[in-house]
């Protein structure tokens, strides 16, 4: 499905899962996206003035004059340095170990993924941060919210290169991990042994459960059992393995283990 909303607005967008079912995403738009990135330069201007003062002041209490050995084009040249330095660790760094968010994406609830809905590697982000200064900085970022614009996916250049999107993030509703009871085992004081999801599957299995209910009862059931099937190998040497639930039950009580 197309966006159809204006770019201001939230447009929608679907993801091609390995499952071949569609689920509909909200793309992150123009406001929401510049926002997030004003923080993040804001807090980034941030840490760099702070380190630079300390170290100037610094260094004229244990060295002296040492900073007018240096001409102000050398110490222009070394804060340019910083700057950029700061900037290409910043944004790496944060989407490499947040999964695909930075302080000012988490702060307005964008997150970045795949096309297909998988998380990020770090081979993608380095991809999409490759062009950052051409889509993001100074009056070249004019080509960045031109993309964000034109594409219907609202991917900049780098999001094309390393084939990723920003989406809005929707908090999971935890509330649903209620809707079943305990199993036997667990009622009868039983130890369940606990089972471990990777992050491509938990991030499937929350995705699902949180927009199941926006999903047609058909396509909603096909999908249930192909994530039912898919993640069972995860749950081997439990109870839950040879479980009869249902498998939207059954996959609910797998979210509730993980």
């Amino acid at each position: 499905m197309n966006g159809t909303s204006g770019t201001w607005e939230s447009r929608k967008t679907e993801l091609e899962l390995p499952e071949e079912i569609d689920l509909q995403v909200e793309v992150a738009n123009v406001g929401s996206r510049t926002l997030a990135i004003l923080i993040d330069l804001g807090l980034g201007g941030l840490v760099i003035f702070v380190v630079y003062s300390l170290v100037v002041l610094l260094g004229h209490n244990v060295v002296g004059e040492w900073v007018g050995w240096l001409s102000s084009s050398t110490l222009e040249i070394v804060l340019l340095l910083l700057i950029f330095g700061f900037q290409w660790v910043y944004f790496n760094l944060f989407e490499w170990i947040w999964n695909g968010q930075t302080p000012g994406k988490r702060l307005v609830h964008l997150r970045v993924i795949k096309i297909d809905g998988s998380p990020v590697s770090g081979i993608d982000v380095l991809l999409r941060n490759l062009v950052r200064p051409i889509d993001t900085l100074g009056p070249m970022g004019l080509i960045g919210l031109l993309m964000i614009f034109v594409n219907k996916k609202g991917q900049r250049l780098g999001d094309l290169m390393a084939r990723t999107l920003v989406i809005h993030e929707i908090a999971i509703d935890w509330s649903i991990f209620d809707q079943i009871e305990n199993p036997p085992e667990a009622m009868s004081g039983a130890v369940v042994p606990g089972i471990r999801l990777n992050p491509e599957q938990w991030e499937l299995l929350h995705r699902y459960l949180n927009r199941r209910k926006e999903l047609p009862d058909e396509v909603r059931a096909r999908l249930a059992d192909s994530l039912h099937q898919s993640l069972r190998p995860a749950a081997r040497g439990t109870d839950l393995e040879r479980s009869p639930l249902l498998p939207e039950d059954w996959l609910l009580e797998l979210a509730k283990r993980t």
